[in-house]
């Protein structure tokens, strides 16, 4: 049996979100019309993808590499073959959603699964067809066992729940312990990261997308959809909260 540890703010918070008295910004504390429980002015403060500076010069980062440009998907990223049939990710790496989601990770909050996995729902574009499953990014027993939850599989549960889609938290599983990727280039993650996992047969005929909350060298995310397409999955998208800024 595991055993999830939960703070009491995080308790109090949660009941207040559910009493028939409107709703709180989790951040703030404050009131909030919002119906994920974030008010204006703290979502206001979330830094998107695509961005305009006071002079009016807007610029974006590639979803794909992370570079600064003028689109979301850059020139030499526009010639090179992606295993993902879409990516969504709305925001940048920054403060203070940084933080929100260190807190997550790392501090137990909960919480804020819940807006974050509201605020990605709310990125994902309305023309289209929706994946038939979320899949969240697995963590590896240890880290499981550690952490005591999977942070994706939060954020994925909150998304799903607000579109209608199914979310299979253990359509797939991590074998390899690679230890924390921080800190490595895009070549050594790459390496690192090579058979590390295993997905069930279920994933096989499906449009997955694949749920995480921070996208950097894309390493894992794509040996992850590398390993759903080897099982059989018929598309893979990558939606995540937030992508980190690079220099190449």
């Amino acid at each position: 049996m595991r055993f999830y540890r939960v703070e009491w703010q995080d308790l109090y918070d949660f009941s207040l979100n559910r009493l028939k008295i409107g709703s709180y910004c989790v951040f703030c504390r404050r009131s909030s019309t919002s119906c994920r429980d974030l008010c204006d002015g703290c979502e206001s403060q979330l830094q998107r993808i695509t961005h305009t500076d006071r002079a009016g010069r807007v610029t974006s980062l590639c979803l794909a590499c992370g570079i600064e440009g003028r689109s979301e998907i850059c020139a030499s990223c526009a010639q090179r073959r992606s295993p993902f049939t879409r990516i969504v990710a709305p925001y940048r790496y920054a403060f203070p959603l940084d933080k929100i989601i260190h807190q997550l990770k790392y501090h137990d909050r909960r919480v804020y699964a819940r807006v974050l996995g509201s605020l990605l729902c709310a990125a994902v574009p309305a023309e289209g067809v929706l994946p038939d499953v979320l899949v969240s990014v697995p963590l590896s027993r240890a880290r499981a066992r550690k952490r005591g939850f999977n942070q994706a599989a939060d954020i994925a549960r909150w998304c799903a729940s607000e579109l209608g889609v199914p979310h299979w938290p253990d359509a797939a599983e991590r074998i390899a312990e690679t230890g924390s990727l921080a800190g490595l280039s895009r070549a050594e993650r790459q390496q690192h990261i090579l058979g590390a996992f295993r997905a069930a047969d279920r994933v096989c005929g499906k449009r997955i997308a694949i749920v995480d909350d921070v996208l950097t060298t894309g390493a894992t995310a794509r040996e992850f959809a590398t390993e759903l397409y080897d099982t059989g999955a018929l598309s893979v998208e990558l939606w995540v909260l937030a992508r980190t800024s690079s220099t190449r």
